[in-house]
Order: C-alpha cells, then sequence, then structure tokens
C-alpha cells in the first residue's frame, strides 16, 4: 500500500515560504527581529556618498552579494569595485517611485536583502513602507517607537533626563509669543534648530534656512530675524542652551545595539574638524580616540529608548561642568563609520551578522587611534581657509598626522577617488587659481 503524503494548509505553506526565504513573519515589527535565514543574504545599499561606500568596503570579502542603488549618475561612489550599482529614485524626491522599484527588485534574487540606509530620508523612507517591505526584505532601521522618540529631539531630550543622562537645557517654540521664554528658560547666546532634521531639509527649505543645520542665537533680535526666515521651513524650532567650546570638544560614541539594548559592537571618537562651519558643520576630520565615560551614560539612553539597531550618539563637553552632555543620535551609519576597523568594530558585519540571524558574540577591544578623512568636505574647508587667510599648515598637518582612513580614497578600490579628482578637485584647483589670479591683477 503506498503512502500518501499529506499535501500542508495554505497557511502552513506560506509559513514554509517566509522559513525557506527568510523573511519577515506578518505581526513582527522589524526585520531585525528575523531568525530564519539562508546562506548568503544579499545587501542593498540606499546611496553611494561617503557611508554607502564605507558600507560596500566593509561588506568586502565576506562573500555577500552587495547592490548599491543610486540616483546620482556621477557620484564616486558608483565606482567602486565593491558593489554592483543600479540606477533608481531618489528616497526624498521620489519615495513612491523607489517604493515600486525596491518592488519589483524583490521579486527576484534580491528577495530577502539587508537594505541598509544612509540618509535621515533613507530611514524616513523605510519607515513610511516598513509594513509593506518588510515582508520582503530586511530593514535596517529600529523599530517604530524609538525610532520616533531619536527623530523628534526634543523628545529624545526627554528620554535621556530620565534616564540620567546629561544635555542641554532645552525648549521648542511654536511662535513669535513664544520667545520671552528663551532668556528666562535658556538664556543666551543659544543654538537654533528643527525639532526633527528632515524638516530644514524638504522640498525648498534648505535653500530658505540658508542651508544651515543650525544657528547661534546672541540677542532677542537676532531670534527675531532669524525666525522669520525659518519659519517658511518648519513654524516649530528647537533652542537649545550653547555649549561653549571648540570642536574637539564633540565626541561620539558609534556602535550596532542588539537584544536588550545592548551594544554588539561599539567605538568611540573626536571630531577635530568641522565643515563647512566651525560649530555647525559635519566632521571632516574625525579621530577615534578611548573616551570611556560615554559608555554608561549611552547605555542608559538606549535602554530607556527600548533601541535596537544602528546608533551614533554626539554629546559635547561642557567645560563649565566637565559633563558631556548630549547634543543628537543617529539611527543609521554615518560617514564616519568606517573609523572602526582600526579598532577592530566593522559595524557593518555585526548588523549584517544581526539581522540575518547570524551568531554575533559582543566584543570590543581597546580604541586604536586612526583619523577618518572626508576629502572633499577637506579640500573646500582649505579653500575657504586660504581665500580668508586663516590657513594654519603647520595645525592642519598636526591635525591629520596619523593612520588615515579615507572617505572616498582607497588603495583597495581606488577609482572612486580617480573619479573625484578628475572631476572635482582638478576643476576646483583651476578656478581658485584663476580667482587668485583675477585678484593680482586688479
Amino acid at each position: 500500500m503506498t503512502r500518501q503524503t499529506p499535501t500542508p494548509s495554505r497557511e502552513r505553506r506560506e509559513a514554509l515560504r517566509v522559513h525557506a526565504q527568510g523573511l519577515m513573519p506578518p505581526g513582527v515589527d522589524n526585520a531585525v527581529g528575523s531568525r530564519s535565514v539562508p546562506k548568503d543574504v544579499p545587501v542593498i545599499i540606499l546611496n553611494l556618498f561617503y557611508t554607502g561606500l564605507g558600507i560596500a568596503r566593509e561588506l568586502a570579502g565576506h562573500g555577500i552579494r552587495v547592490v548599491g542603488i543610486s540616483a546620482h549618475p556621477n557620484i564616486y561612489g558608483n565606482f567602486t569595485r565593491f558593489c554592483e550599482v543600479r540606477a533608481a529614485p531618489n528616497s526624498q524626491e521620489q519615495p513612491e517611485a523607489l517604493y515600486e522599484f525596491l518592488l519589483q527588485q524583490s521579486a527576484g534574487e534580491l528577495r530577502g536583502a539587508v537594505i541598509f540606509p544612509t540618509r535621515d530620508f533613507d530611514v524616513l523612507f523605510l519607515d513610511r513602507y516598513r509594513d509593506s517591505l518588510r515582508s520582503h526584505y530586511r530593514l535596517a532601521i529600529p523599530p517604530r517607537s524609538p525610532l520616533s522618540q531619536v527623530i523628534d529631539k526634543y523628545t529624545l531630550v526627554c528620554v535621556a533626563h530620565g534616564a540620567g543622562v546629561a544635555c542641554p537645557k532645552t525648549i521648542v517654540l511654536r511662535s513669535p509669543e513664544e520667545f520671552g521664554r528663551v532668556p528666562l528658560q535658556v538664556g543666551f547666546p543659544c543654538v537654533a534648530k528643527p525639532v526633527s532634521s528632515y524638516q530644514w531639509r524638504e522640498g525648498a527649505n534648505w535653500e530658505r534656512v540658508g542651508g544651515r543645520k543650525a544657528f547661534l542665537i546672541d540677542t532677542m533680535e537676532t531670534l527675531e530675524r532669524e525666525y522669520a526666515k525659518v519659519q517658511l521651513a518648519h513654524h516649530k524650532i528647537l533652542v537649545q542652551e550653547w555649549i561653549p567650546g571648540e570642536t574637539e570638544n564633540i565626541v561620539v560614541l558609534g556602535g550596532y545595539v542588539g537584544a536588550n539594548s545592548d551594544p554588539l559592537a561599539y567605538f568611540t571618537a573626536r571630531k577635530i574638524i568641522q565643515s563647512p562651519d566651525e560649530y555647525f558643520g559635519t566632521g571632516c576630520v574625525v579621530r577615534s580616540e578611548e573616551i570611556s565615560e560615554l559608555l554608561e551614560p549611552t547605555r542608559r539612553l538606549w535602554r530607556a529608548l527600548c533601541y535596537r539597531g544602528m546608533a551614533e550618539v554626539e554629546y559635547k563637553m561642557d567645560p563649565r561642568t566637565g559633563e558631556f552632555k548630549l547634543i543628537e543620535m543617529n539611527t543609521r551609519h554615518w560617514d564616519q563609520h568606517e573609523l572602526g576597523r582600526a579598532s577592530g568594530v566593522n559595524l557593518s558585519w555585526t548588523a549584517y551578522c544581526d539581522l540575518t540571524g547570524k551568531e554575533v558574540t559582543p566584543a570590543r577591544g581597546r580604541t586604536t587611534l586612526a583619523i577618518w578623512i572626508a576629502e572633499d568636505s577637506l579640500f573646500s574647508h582649505i579653500l575657504r581657509s586660504i581665500r580668508g587667510r586663516k590657513l594654519q599648515i603647520r595645525k592642519l598637518l598636526g591635525q591629520i598626522s596619523g593612520p588615515c582612513i579615507f572617505g572616498i580614497f582607497s588603495w583597495r578600490d581606488p577609482w572612486p577617488f580617480v573619479r573625484y579628482f578628475l572631476t572635482v578637485m582638478l576643476p576646483g584647483v583651476a578656478k581658485q587659481a584663476v580667482r587668485t589670479l583675477r585678484k593680482g591683477e586688479r
């Protein structure tokens, strides 16, 4: 008598399909929770600027298929040898089109891939389409609740206060009628910034706010004048106590956070040069450094948030109190994440293993000195210093001396820098030379 194999139910067949493809079963909030995995899960990187290029380089040699999708055909990262590059819509300007593009890609060999965002708008995009995309991909973003608390800078400050993490005095202004709160609750000078970073970058808002991520307010007149500009972007602004001190007072703890909100890997670093603005720019020279005091307050913050995922937490040391005060937190890879490699910390590989169910043993050695340099931002910083007659060559050489990791250049992967050098750096030098000659003729 022939023994018949029972036919599985539709629900059972769907469960087997999810298990076989390593996808998220319905009801799980985030791809971080997936533990059913095929071998060699591919990776998709959204955009190939410093951050995305660094992810591709960190994953090189691990036998993973890496696909970078880019809306910028001429960006240097498109020329890396460490990933395939596909043209795709932009998460900021064309989120619906990017969503459709990813759905199409999921029908083929990229189904179940890990998606790494590299910009705030990438994170917002993945969160917006989380419920649909998580059945096709593993999304490298935190669960929705902690993500929303970090995106709102005022909420983040409130959570940090509750966790005993030092913060600058902070209020939110919603109209000119509330300006009187500033001298009473914060004081001058103070810093104004958006409540959520993306608010000043949507549509034409970046031009409306003067291409600034924050600005200093020293008087009520300055507040009135500047608010008249930025309210065109958004009526709410965050006002924080100004912490005195130079760029080198700004420090970061960057890591990947696993279950129980404990770091699986992390490193600490100090900003050396910011650009385009010394106080409110982006770090273009950052040095890894052992700053053990950052770990415990950061752990308290992550636990209060019930956080899991990639994180960069930035502090500034207040010379008046000696405290490191929380400035902001990123929920994705950031520009200088590759700096961890010098200390044996590969955040991209750690994240990949956690997202795909591979065992991850928390490990972290002592921080090893290295310097991360964004060549294009440093180049622009040098040109501005020359024009303003502020360039101090000896100081600059001291700031960039030591083992270096570059945002664009790599001996293992030279073509991105070659592309940047030929299309940006040489023309920039030529333009500067022409300006100098014209001034000399006058």
